[in-house]
C-alpha cells in the first residue's frame, strides 16, 4: 500500500493488531478520492473504511495494487493513486457503467420456475466490507439460505474496471444496478458490514468457536486447533492472507527479480505474483464458510428466550434497506435455517503478473441458481422438475 508520512514515501506492512480497544484516531487521505481531508475514525478501521469516509473513489482512482483490508495507523496520510486519464472522455468505465444500471433486470428472470405465487424467493447483496460480495438467495416459505459468492476481482465490462472498483466508485445502489443487469437478476435488498460490525456481531454471540491452522496461529501468537475466538479474532481469521508462505520476487542491485525463501515482509521492495494470490483468496473464502457456520452454531447455542432480542442487536449494526419483520426473519433464518448452501459465482481467473481478475461464466450461474430453485420445487411438489 502506497503511503505517505512525514519522512516520505514508503511502502509498509503492518503486522497483526492485538488490541481491540476502541478509540478515535485521525487519519488522512488524499488523491483519487471525492473528498480528500483528514478524518477522525476509529481506531482499527481499514483503508476501505477510510475511503468510504472520503466520499468514496473518483472515476480515476487505481485501487488494483493496494489493500483495503489494511488497517489504517493513527496521524497517517494515505494516497490513493490514478490511472493517468486526462479527462473524462477517456474513461471507458463511464460509458460500460451507463450502459449497466440504464436498464432494468427482467423481473421475470426466476418466477418463470414458480409453481405458485407462495414460493417467494428475495434477493438480496450482502457486502462485507471491502472485499467480500455475496449474493443471498433467501426462501422465506421454506427456511432456505442459498449463497453465491461473488470475487471481488470479477470483472463484468469490457475493460479492467472490478466489481470492487465499481463499489468504491459509485456506492452500492449502482453495484446492485449493475449486479442485476449482468446477473439478469432481480436483487431487492443490500446489507453492508464493515468491520466494526462485524466484530460486534460476533461479540453479541459471545464468540465463535474455530479450529484454526497453523499459519494463523503462528502470525497471531494462538495455539492452533479449537479455539473460542471474539470478534476481533473472527474478522482476523477471515481476512488472514498467508504471507510468509506466498513465493516472493526481490529485485536485486542490478534491476533484475530473483525468487527468495527469505521472509521479505518487512522489506518494501517485493511483490507478490497475482498467481499466488488467486490461492489465497480461494483459501479465504473456505474461511468465509467456516466462519458462517460457526455463527450458526453460536447462535444455536444461545437461550432461545434470548435469540429474538440479540437479532433485533444485530440487525442495528448493519448497514441494510431491510425493515421490519422481514429483515427479523431473514437474519433469523440466515443464522439458523437447517437449509443452507455456499457457492461461488462460476468463472475463472487469469492474471498479468501483478493484477488478479475473475471472470465470470453467467450461463453457469444461471444453472447454478436454477439447481438451487429444483431443489426446492422438487421437495415441494414430489415431482422432478427440468431447469434450462
Amino acid at each position: 500500500m502506497l503511503l505517505f508520512s512525514a519522512s516520505g514515501i514508503l511502502y509498509y506492512c503492518t503486522t497483526p493488531e492485538t488490541d481491540n480497544t476502541k478509540g478515535l484516531i485521525s487519519v488522512g487521505i488524499c488523491g483519487e478520492v471525492n473528498h480528500d481531508a483528514v478524518y477522525h475514525i476509529l481506531e482499527g478501521s481499514d483503508l476501505g473504511q477510510l475511503i468510504r469516509f472520503a466520499d468514496g473513489l473518483t472515476y480515476n482512482a487505481d485501487i488494483r495494487k493496494l489493500d483495503l483490508n489494511q488497517i489504517v495507523l493513527n496521524d497517517t496520510i494515505y494516497h490513493i493513486p490514478g490511472r493517468g486519464y486526462k479527462s473524462v472522455a477517456e474513461n471507458t468505465m463511464l460509458t460500460e457503467l451507463e450502459k449497466a444500471i440504464s436498464v432494468q433486470a427482467r423481473n421475470t428472470a426466476l418466477p418463470a420456475l414458480y409453481p405458485d405465487k407462495d414460493f417467494r424467493y428475495v434477493s438480496i447483496l450482502y457486502v462485507g466490507f471491502p472485499a467480500v460480495y455475496m449474493l443471498i438467495n433467501y426462501y422465506p416459505d421454506q427456511h432456505r439460505v442459498s449463497i453465491v459468492h461473488i470475487p471481488h476481482s470479477t470483472i463484468f465490462f469490457n475493460n479492467d474496471y472490478r466489481l470492487i472498483d465499481v463499489f468504491f466508485t459509485l456506492g452500492i445502489k449502482p453495484t446492485v444496478r449493475m449486479l442485476e443487469n449482468r446477473l439478469q437478476q432481480r436483487i431487492q435488498y443490500y446489507v453492508i458490514q464493515d468491520r466494526t460490525s462485524f466484530i460486534e456481531m460476533v461479540n453479541l454471540l459471545d464468540g465463535v468457536d474455530l479450529d484454526i491452522d497453523q499459519p494463523f496461529a503462528d502470525a497471531y501468537d494462538l495455539r492452533s486447533g479449537n479455539y473460542h475466538a471474539d470478534g476481533f479474532y473472527a474478522w482476523e481469521y477471515i481476512r488472514f492472507l498467508d504471507i510468509k508462505r506466498m513465493h516472493r520476487v526481490e529485485i536485486n542491485n542490478n534491476g533484475k527479480a530473483s525468487s527468495s525463501g527469505i521472509d521479505l515482509v518487512r522489506k518494501d521492495n517485493f511483490t507478490i505474483p497475482a498467481s499466488t494470490r488467486m490461492h489465497e483468496y480461494e483459501i479465504r473464502q473456505y474461511r468465509q464458510r467456516i466462519v458462517m457456520n460457526a455463527l450458526r452454531n453460536a447462535y444455536a447455542k444461545t437461550n432461545p428466550a434470548d435469540q429474538l432480542a440479540i437479532i433485533n442487536r444485530i440487525i442495528k449494526t448493519f448497514e441494510t434497506d431491510i425493515t421490519g419483520n422481514e429483515a427479523i426473519s431473514f437474519y433469523k433464518d440466515l443464522l439458523s435455517s437447517p437449509k443452507f448452501s455456499y457457492g461461488t459465482l462460476p468463472g475463472y481467473y487469469s492474471n498479468d503478473a501483478t493484477k488478479l481478475y475473475y471472470y465470470p461464466d453467467i450461463p453457469g450461474f444461471k444453472l447454478l441458481i436454477n439447481k438451487d430453485l429444483k431443489r426446492e420445487l422438487d421437495m415441494k411438489t414430489g415431482i422432478e422438475h427440468t431447469t434450462y
